[in-house]
């Protein structure tokens, strides 16, 4: 193992990953920037995209907009990257089209200053964008404008990501939203990857046919593993001609599962109350996949147990063809080191957990952004501010999100037509569990599974009965807390 850290060092020293979640890509193509009427619907292929219904003369005189960002959400000028050229373009169709002056302030915890500023009764600051995890415990510390309150936000709309605001809407209370405004919707998003290269070579049918017959499942997975092990004749762990079946790690990589095999921890009832749904026993049978994928087949699947360089390790032995398959966020699949890759790739979904599960499901991390309003802001000023989030997601929905999905995604990133329509499923079936958005309200639930997998032994049913019944009651506490700033409203 010495020797594979040493090897790894040296090309982790060349890695240039991209910030963590940075709202900009690389693309080489010019962004179809030309802002589309506010009053007619555009046609997108076969598809209708809806036109916003902000009024036609809805103006605010150069009235200044502070966000408060933890991603780059504005450019001083164009920069020939078309993601950030379209992002340019997005914030001036806005600022001249309701007559407003964007400023974006970029801090790296735009949550510690809201709640300073909130707490202070400071109105500096109009929009806060942050990062998921961070922003949702406070939700229920009065730091953040309902914004079911506003005139202007049509959370029906494709531009804002419905599941999300399913999931924190609480008795017509809702703090945060995210949508096609931020790029993290698509980015923090968990996909296999597998070289076509090393498949090819092994005869060995690519993915996308197992996906579609249904039968790409985690058993399936952990059984392809050992057809592509190569050792260099040392017995060890290394990267001077070890080939792996699988890699990942026993950190962020394993929270898709949960999502890919249906696994929850909360549920909306019928009602709109939240309830607890946990199946221990559940959790129980996909850790003994996942285990027997991670480690059932001895050196095949090389696993990283260092939560700092977790996903750079993942992201460099798989770029550099050291294995055959390997877990990533899309993200990643920007980073020079995959564009750069010599062998081909393909981009398939995380494998479900049996073939009797119907559909492919896919985990965004709780590292995606969302947008919230301080509650210092006024309710004159509330809906102006909620006619520039509609506006910017509305315009963002027709000419980032292209650039971004189209062209970087799925042109760019998935080299061949499959792997383009497997984006499309990938992401048309992204799950969002209320036990992920308050995990650290709750213990940080979901990490245990993390804690299990490194460990290589399935205790998930006594680890999760202590876990469960403090999660159980924060819960409670978060209940009692949301029904009491419902019924204020």
């Amino acid at each position: 193992m010495n020797q594979f850290k040493r090897a790894l060092a040296i090309l982790l020293a060349s890695l240039m990953l991209l910030p963590a979640l940075a709202a900009c890509g690389e693309a080489d193509e010019p962004a179809d920037t030309t802002a589309p009427s506010q009053t007619t619907s555009t046609e997108e292929g076969e598809d209708t995209i809806p036109a916003d219904e902000l009024p036609d003369n809805l103006k605010y005189d150069g009235e200044k907009i502070t966000f408060i960002s933890v991603n780059a959400m504005d450019y001083d000028e164009l920069t020939g990257d078309a993601v950030e050229d379209a992002i340019y373009e997005r914030n001036k169709a806005v600022e001249e089209r309701l007559d407003v002056e964007i400023e974006v302030i970029q801090e790296e915890t735009p949550i510690d200053k809201v709640v300073t500023a909130v707490s202070g009764g400071n109105t500096d600051y109009d929009v806060m964008v942050e990062l998921c995890w961070r922003a949702a415990p406070k939700f229920t510390g009065n730091y953040f404008y309902n914004l079911r309150n506003t005139e202007y936000l049509d959370f029906e709309k494709p531009w804002w990501n419905q599941s999300f605001t399913d999931v924190v809407s609480y008795n017509d209370i809702t703090f945060g939203v995210t949508g096609a405004m931020v790029l993290s919707l698509y980015r923090r998003t968990y996909v296999t990857v597998f070289n076509k290269d090393l498949f090819k070579n092994a005869n060995q049918t690519y993915l996308y046919e197992y996906v579609e017959n249904g039968s790409w499942t985690l058993d399936k997975q952990a059984s392809l593993v050992p057809l592509f092990h190569q050792d260099n004749g040392n017995s060890q762990q290394d990267m001077t001609g070890d080939i792996y079946g699988f890699v990942s790690n026993d950190f962020i990589c394993v929270d898709p599962y949960w999502a890919s095999c249906e696994v929850e921890i909360i549920r909306k009832s019928a009602d709109g109350d939240y309830e607890w749904v946990f199946e221990p026993a559940k959790l129980h049978d996909m850790a003994e996949k996942v285990l027997n994928l991670y480690y059932g087949t001895g050196d095949a699947a090389y696993i990283e147990h260092d939560d700092v360089q977790s996903e750079n390790t993942v992201l460099s032995v798989f770029s550099g063809g050291y294995a055959a398959m390997g877990t990533l966020c899309i993200q990643l699949l920007e980073n020079p080191l995959m564009r750069n890759m010599e062998q081909e790739y393909g981009v398939v979904p995380i494998p479900k957990y049996s073939e009797d599960q119907k559909t492919y499901y896919s985990q965004m991390h709780d590292g995606f952004t969302i947008a919230c309003l301080p509650n210092t802001v006024k309710s004159d000023r509330a809906d102006m501010l909620s006619a520039v989030l509609e506006a910017m997601s509305s315009i963002s929905y027709r000419i980032v999100r292209p650039v971004y999905y189209e062209t970087t995604l799925r042109t760019k990133l998935a080299q061949d037509p499959q792997s383009a329509a497997m984006m499309d499923l990938i992401m048309d079936n992204i799950r969002i569990d209320a036990g992920f958005v308050y995990s650290h309200s709750m213990g940080s639930f979901h990490q245990g599974f993390q804690q299990l997998v490194d460990k290589g032994e399935n205790d998930a049913i006594s680890r999760y009965k202590r876990m469960t019944t403090s999660a159980q009651r924060a819960l409670e506490g978060l209940i009692r807390q949301l029904d009491k700033m419902a019924a204020q409203q």
